[in-house]
């Protein structure tokens, strides 16, 4: 893992060894609570470059007291940089769940994230979409790279505590949905 400066704040950038993409993690984390269940969340999020370039913003809510390790990845992939238009990205809502040493990843209804409607990301993509999208292998590149490179994520899934390393913890106000 790299750290730099950036804006007078710490930058945590981690990058597989000869990978097209970069992830710079946000420095905080949230826990909230959500509305429609009553329970503890926590709540991450990063951009992920390639070829330098940013080309994805994610948000991944970690289901920290369900049973089994679920991460609701909200993912906006497409030009990111200054003069690019929402129009140019599609995202997805990502349903992702440790099924022994593999992850599962399915897309869900995007009206099913606690973005809904995200207007910045992009055109969202139902499932049936998002199959017939030119934009799927990359998202689904996007989305395993985040699940590998995000250590609060991976460390999530993979059944140990959350990894909050370089992340200052905040409280935040309580979501609609899980």
């Amino acid at each position: 893992m790299t750290q730099f400066l950036k804006a007078g704040r710490q930058v945590h950038v981690q990058s597989e060894p000869m990978s097209d993409y970069s992830l710079e993690t946000s420095e905080y984390f949230y826990r909230l609570t959500c509305e429609c269940c009553g329970t503890e969340k926590n709540r991450v999020w990063g951009f992920v470059s390639k070829h330098g370039d940013a080309h994805a913003v994610y948000y991944a809510l970690l289901n920290v007291t369900e049973e089994s390790p679920r991460v609701g990845l909200t993912l906006s992939v497409g030009p990111w940089w200054d003069e690019t238009e929402p129009s140019q990205r599609s995202w997805v809502h990502i349903d992702i769940r440790a099924e022994g040493d593999k992850n599962q990843l399915v897309i869900r209804d995007p009206r099913e994230s606690n973005f809904y409607p995200w207007a910045k990301g992009g055109t969202p993509l139902s499932p049936e979409q998002a199959g017939g999208s030119t934009a799927i292998e990359e998202i689904r590149s996007v989305a395993n790279y985040i699940v590998e490179t995000d250590v609060a994520v991976s460390s999530y899934l993979s059944g140990a505590a959350v990894n909050l390393a370089g992340r200052e913890r905040r409280e935040a106000q309580s979501q609609r949905s899980c």
